[in-house]
């Protein structure tokens, strides 16, 4: 029993769900009717309630019943090739449907489908519809051809195993991508000088909504038009330049949106040169536009700071120095006069930076929601 449950998991793990036939399994069992010369040829894979085939020839049905299953006592010694060559004297087939009635099977020869781990899976085997008898020659190649048949089989379950592997790693990494602020891509240049984004998130959608990532692989200058007339060019020449010379691209630039607004964005992408003239960049598209109201901002206090502010404290620090050479009666009489003007100067100054900090916190807010 334990076998059993061996066996099965392992069937399972081949994904023999699909049970059409395939060329090269058809192609083995061609040779093994052909130079065993029977009718009839099957890969059989034994399962807990039924066998079915792989490949066959010379045989309509798909499956069978695991009792009616010849192979099930074959895979019970897998090193040994199982001859039956007369159902009807032989106790365990006799009573068999498939000896009694159609296909009136008289000759049965199954060389067990033996896995790397040692766990036989079903046969390859011939079948006759009379009296036979095989050469220890047409055994041995029937051993040989069963051996290409598990190896085939294990190849391919392990390349079903890579791509469904592949497959997860691609839908993990487009979940992470499409999540992304950026609209990353992969873009390539080949011989001809041919453009093509070989790949683009879905991030895309976001920045660029007037366009659908699939319009814009096929081709990514059907974005031109959104982009503002006075950078069109600028965007154009970087572009040009950064394919000719295969160099790093980095340009920033205005896009108009669905509401008639423009944002900035920028993109930057490295170069990749492949095998032959074929050159791959690996880039990124990003909004920009927070970080560069932020950043006018910063200059904006900048200026404030150095110019606007500098006049009520020129004016403050004129009036300190007409009290530092006060020496007469009249001039200290002067001194009160002269701090109501620098109280006024420092209100001046107090609403100025208060003003500053207003500004500055509204960016810092709208800014905050990129971090």
């Amino acid at each position: 029993m334990e076998k059993e449950n061996v066996r099965h998991e392992l069937l399972s793990s081949f994904k023999f769900q699909d049970k059409t036939s395939e060329k090269i399994l058809d192609e083995l069992t061609q040779m093994a009717s052909a130079i065993c010369d029977t009718p009839i040829s099957l890969i059989s894979l034994v399962g807990k309630e039924k066998q079915f085939f792989k490949s066959k020839i010379g045989l309509d049905i798909k499956e069978t019943p695991i009792e009616s299953s010849f192979c099930r006592y074959a895979i019970n010694n897998p090193q040994e090739v199982l001859i039956v060559e007369n159902p009807l004297e032989d106790m365990r087939f006799k009573d068999n449907p498939l000896v009694v009635g159609k296909p009136h099977i008289r000759f049965y020869a199954g060389a067990p489908l033996i896995t790397g781990s040692g766990v036989a899976l079903g046969t390859l085997c011939v079948i006759d519809k009379k009296k036979r008898k095989l050469t220890s020659t047409q055994i041995e190649a029937l051993q040989i051809l069963s051996n290409q048949t598990i190896d085939y089989l294990e190849h391919k379950k392990e390349h079903i195993n890579q791509t469904d592997l592949l497959r997860k790693s691609i839908n993990k990494f487009n979940k992470l991508s499409n999540h992304s602020l950026d609209a990353l891509f992969q873009l390539e240049v080949n011989e001809d000088k041919n453009v093509q984004f070989t790949y683009i998130n879905a991030t895309l959608k976001k920045l660029l909504p007037q366009l659908t990532p699939e319009e814009f692989k096929k081709n990514p200058f059907k974005a031109l038009p959104f982009v503002h007339p006075d950078d069109r060019l600028k965007v154009e020449n970087t572009f040009i330049e950064a394919i000719k010379n295969k160099k790093e691209l980095d340009v920033t630039y205005r896009v108009s949106k669905p509401n008639g607004d423009y944002a900035w964005h920028q993109s930057r992408a490295f170069p990749d040169n492949q095998a032959g003239k074929r050159t791959v960049w690996y880039g990124s598209f990003r909004d920009i536009t927070d970080k560069k109201n932020y950043i006018d901002l910063l200059e904006q206090i900048i200026f404030d700071i150095s110019h606007i502010m500098r006049r009520p404290i020129a004016n403050m620090l004129g009036l300190i120095h007409l009290l530092e050479v006060s020496s007469t009666e009249e001039d200290m009489l002067n001194n009160k006069e002269i701090i109501k003007y620098i109280k006024v100067v420092s209100e001046e100054i107090d609403v100025e930076i208060k003003g500053l900090n207003e500004n500055y916190q509204k960016i810092k807010k709208s800014f905050s929601k990129l971090y």
